[in-house]
């Protein structure tokens, strides 16, 4: 697909990493926009501090920060006349301004190219930082006049906590969240390897905010012991189990067929609640039970027909082909068809539906999911 035509495609030969950009010694001149677009809420949180730090290096901060509206909330518009007057006014004690406009999808929607002549020749000192809640929709005017202009995006993505689905021969520890936490240790003092970082955030879980809370807390306990390594010792002492467990983390343990993690899964799901992607907390144990076997039975629906299409004779390419399974993730796939027998996915599926049913009337939700994990959770293709 063509990146004007693909909302979620960056100008790639505009794109600068969250890593490249810190590590960067000195980042002058600051172009007169810098668009800060991906998922990592904290990582974005960081790119700005640094650029505010790189402006104005120790002098006073002339900064005005604005929140455009949501989309979906509507609200009264962060209109371009009052951004562009920020930029544009003179200030007393500094020869800049940064002006920093954040959930910037909005804005760029109804004033992008109003933005378009100050790409080039900027704002007499000013600086504008559009941060944005996702990527930069390439098939906009803005956009496309980006690639061809001074302007920097930097990608801040949630680094992944695990290497890819298939890559086999990787370790779980060597993974990109892993090595961002030794140098994130690294740049408070701590010496950490990456087989620790791994052992910590399994613990503290994959929030970037609450990981740099537990590093600081790490930091001050090693640092009254004189101190800089940190090892699973000091992590057991200092940061408590903290990782949120969603409801897909669960089935993906489940169709592993690692029973006993995907149990204590279940039971921290029961016992914190279901953190779902818009930051919401579900602690009805109905709703969550349900949740789990709503999102377990298309998984389930795939295996069998990846089964009986191998029947037939057919195998991944027809099955990415069909739309069951995704490219990247056939190595897991595979892996989850061989665990799950036709007729163990027979019984499997048969069971979901009765627990549904005896849920629905009532009886315990907890109870009944875990007797069905403890069930059907060892990888055996019985």
């Amino acid at each position: 697909m063509p990146p004007e035509k693909d909302k979620k495609v960056l100008p790639r030969d505009k794109a600068i990493s969250f890593k490249a950009l810190m590590e960067g010694k000195t980042l002058k001149p600051l172009p007169a926009v810098t668009v800060i677009a991906g998922n990592a809420d904290f990582l974005k949180g960081c790119v700005v501090q640094r650029l505010t730090k790189e402006l104005f290096e120790g002098r006073a901060e002339e900064v005005s920060r604005f929140q455009a509206p949501a989309k979906e909330r509507g609200g009264e518009d962060l209109s371009a006349a009052t951004v562009l007057d920020e930029l544009q006014t003179p200030s007393f004690f500094n020869t800049h301004r940064l002006v920093v406009v954040e959930r910037a999808e909005t804005f760029l929607s109804a004033h992008g190219e109003s933005l378009l002549p100050y790409l080039e020749k900027g704002f007499s000192g000013g600086h504008l930082l559009l941060v944005l809640e996702d990527k930069l929709d390439a098939r906009t005017k803005f956009a496309k006049s980006v690639a061809n202009s001074p302007t920097w995006i930097v990608e801040c993505t949630q680094p992944y906590d695990r290497p890819p689905p298939w890559d086999r021969n990787t370790p779980a520890w060597d993974s990109a969240l892993s090595h961002w936490i030794v140098g994130h240790a690294k740049g408070k003092g701590l010496e950490m390897s990456p087989q620790v970082a791994f052992f910590f955030h399994e613990r503290a879980g994959t929030d970037l905010a609450v990981i740099d809370e537990e590093l600081e807390k790490i930091a001050t306990l090693l640092a009254s012991r004189g101190s800089k390594r940190v090892d699973e010792n000091v992590i057991q002492e200092s940061v408590g189990d903290l990782r949120e467990d969603s409801v897909f983390q669960a089935i993906e343990l489940f169709l592993q067929g690692k029973r006993a993690e995907v149990v204590e899964a279940i039971q921290r799901l029961f016992t914190r609640g279901y953190h779902n992607e818009k930051g919401g907390v579900t602690t009805e144990p109905t709703t969550i039970a349900l949740l789990f076997l709503g999102a377990l039975l298309p998984r389930l629906r795939a295996l069998r027909r990846a089964h009986a299409m191998e029947l037939e004779g057919s195998g991944p390419n027809e099955w990415i082909a069909a739309g069951i399974v995704t490219k990247p993730f056939i190595v897991r796939f595979e892996k989850q068809l061989k665990a799950l027998s036709p007729r163990k996915l027979v019984r499997l599926i048969d069971k979901l539906y009765e627990v549904d049913k005896q849920i629905k009337s009532g009886a315990p939700a907890q109870r009944l999911i875990e007797l069905l994990v403890v069930e059907f959770g060892a990888a055996s293709p019985s």
